[in-house]
């Protein structure tokens, strides 16, 4: 009797704990017949109605526990795990699953016990509801005293098919690991607010800092993770892409302890700063731990973690659009050979044909797709910039943030009022639950409080490295992986047709070179040299510094000419055998160098 309540208090541990867990949860009910051996040994023997209810919460991206009542004549409590191979949100979701059963009102015979084991469908009918469909063997266990007076154990097979509703629970808002709500009320209370800008919101998200010196990118944008007052807006409301660039931004400003600022050394070195043109932000020197840190049970990515250090690069805030990829077109003697692969758009989810999409001014701002490696290249190549790495993606996409599983703050691909932060496909709400069923305009969604928008989702991106399933070749500064004889090479940020896993900072993926995707689009990166026209130990022409008060870069060195006069024209890199553009000769002392024969970390210019 003692182990019979230690299971029951395990079970209702579950059962009542579950609730709690601010993650996904689902009750669900059903119904249907157990089916048994016709045999005196059991009191649930032949054909039975049977009725059941529960709750159930999601385990990872692939498995479910559930917990609940059965009454087929006895009432049993049950302990069952879920396996849903397509993950727990898809909208069709087949699973297997097995647990353990234990009755609880006793019949003529002493049933003691069951194994259930079997398969299941379910199927979304609305954003939070599904049927389902199962059918499970049963394996009874039944005690019965003999002549001998001694207990003989039994077992009395049987089959229940069930049919039943699932509920998903409207998800509860979690805090971020750090400070608890109560401490950052009293902190909000105690410190004194600055006078804000005219047109200001008080509802814009935080400056983080990283150590005495820090960095913050301003943005039109209200921060995605941080609640406002006055009740929830019906949805982001995206702005000209022209005016994330030349408006007037706001600052972000905030709590200085950031709750996933590395607890030693601070992880990131210097400021960030735009480009003068708001196309580019210029990421400083910093180091990380690069590897997948959202929860991988079946080990779908087996990369391994790696602490790597970057050094300073400027990164695209936005992915390429056709607009710019049809200019690029244009000005190639090549038109021809670099046009997005037509044939790979019957695997696309858009309602227009290629031909729209790509030459439409309806879809000028929208990302190019259907490119491969070399011609993502070759277009970054002619912006005078080049592909970034891997380790420098995953860099630019974590934002200076340690441990986090996407570019935002927290666990979830929506913010507390419920709105999608990233272009992909939820699963069970549908493809276009998040406003796009394939690719979005860029910058549709708040960006990274970095600047950079759509790092998750929306189209995946070609980086510079080859394939390689393991970082343990990496080097630990500016890695970057080359192999001719390697034709795949890493996508990164997941897509439209992703699911919430995929577009975790994290996961990698890849793809062959030379195969064309909808899936598929490309951002550039740059050396400073790139962009600003001279080496990373001189001026910061070419940049709008974030201002920092203990900063003191951006100031001419003793005996180099003002900011501006000797580089080229911003973003113009020269020609292969040219000396720099301007009309003043170097100075003697100095042998002409163009820009190309600095070391590129992830491919040269022209």
């Amino acid at each position: 009797m003692s182990m019979k309540r230690f299971i029951a208090a395990t079970l209702l541990f579950i059962l009542v704990g579950s609730v709690s867990e601010a993650n996904a949860q689902r009750l669900f009910l059903q119904g249907g017949a157990l089916v048994a051996e016709d045999t005196e040994l059991s009191s649930i023997s032949g054909t039975t109605p049977a009725v059941g209810g529960g709750v159930q919460f999601d385990y990872a991206n692939y498995g479910r526990l559930r917990a609940g009542l059965t009454y087929q004549d006895l009432l049993s409590l049950e302990a069952i795990l879920q396996l849903h191979p397509l993950g727990v949100d898809a909208n069709i979701n087949p699973y297997l699953f097995a647990g353990y059963g234990r009755y609880f009102s006793r019949g003529v015979n002493d049933e003691k016990g069951m194994i259930p084991v079997g398969v299941g469908l379910e199927y979304g009918v609305q954003r939070n509801i599904a049927i389902s469909l199962e059918v499970s063997g049963r394996w009874g266990y039944v005690e019965r005293e003999d002549i001998s007076q001694t207990d003989t154990p039994e077992i009395v097979a049987g089959l229940m098919p069930s049919l039943g509703l699932v509920y998903k629970l409207e998800r509860i808002a979690r805090a971020e690991p750090g400070a608890t709500p109560v401490d950052q009320k009293d902190r909000r209370e105690r410190e004194p607010r600055e006078p804000r800008e005219p047109g200001e919101s008080e509802g814009f998200a935080r400056q983080q800092n990283f150590g005495e010196r820090g960095g913050a990118v301003q943005s039109p944008f209200q921060d995605p993770t941080q609640l406002t007052q006055g009740g929830p807006p019906s949805a982001f409301e995206r702005p000209d892409r022209d005016s994330i660039k030349t408006n007037e931004p706001l600052m972000i400003s905030g709590p200085n302890d950031a709750a996933f600022d590395d607890p030693g050394v601070p992880p990131i070195s210097g400021e960030v700063v735009v480009s003068e043109d708001g196309d580019m932000v210029r990421l400083p020197d910093g180091t990380f731990i690069m590897g997948l840190t959202d929860e991988d049970p079946f080990d779908i990515q087996n990369a391994g973690r790696r602490r790597i250090t970057v050094s300073s690069f400027y990164m695209d805030r936005f992915e390429v659009t056709n607009a710019e990829y049809r200019e690029f077109l244009n000005q190639s003697n090549r038109r021809d050979d670099l046009l997005p692969d037509s044939s790979a758009w019957r695997e696309s989810a858009s309602r227009a044909d290629w031909s729209t999409y790509f030459y439409g001014s309806t879809y000028d701002d929208y990302p190019v797709v259907a490119i491969t490696w070399e011609e993502a290249s070759e277009y970054c190549q002619y912006a005078g910039k080049r592909l970034p790495t891997e380790a420098e993606w995953e860099y630019a996409a974590r934002s200076g943030r340690v441990g986090g599983i996407y570019p935002w703050a927290g666990f979830s691909p929506q913010d507390g009022f419920g709105r999608w932060l990233a272009n992909f496909n939820p699963g069970r709400q549908g493809q276009a639950a998040d406003g796009y069923a394939f690719t979005a305009p860029v910058g549709s969604y708040p960006p990274s409080r970095w600047g950079l928008h759509d790092m998750s989702g929306n189209v995946a991106e070609w980086v510079e490295d080859a394939y390689t399933p393991t970082y343990s070749q990496l080097s630990d500064l500016d890695p970057v992986h080359r192999d001719e004889t390697e034709t795949r090479h890493v996508i990164r940020g997941g897509s439209w047709s992703s699911n919430a896993f995929r577009i975790g900072v994290g996961f990698r993926d890849f793809q062959d070179k030379a195969d064309a995707s909808p899936r598929i689009g490309v951002r550039c990166a740059a050396d400073i040299s790139q962009i600003e026209g001279v080496s990373r130990d001189q001026s910061n022409g070419g940049a709008q510094r974030i201002p920092s008060p203990n900063s003191q870069q951006g100031v001419p060195q003793q005996g180099q000419p003002p900011q501006g006069q000797q580089p080229p024209a911003q973003g113009q890199p020269p020609q292969q055998g040219q000396p720099p553009q301007g009309q003043q000769q170097p100075p003697a002392q100095q042998p002409q160098q163009p820009p190309q024969q600095q070391p590129q970390q992830g491919g040269g210019l022209f």
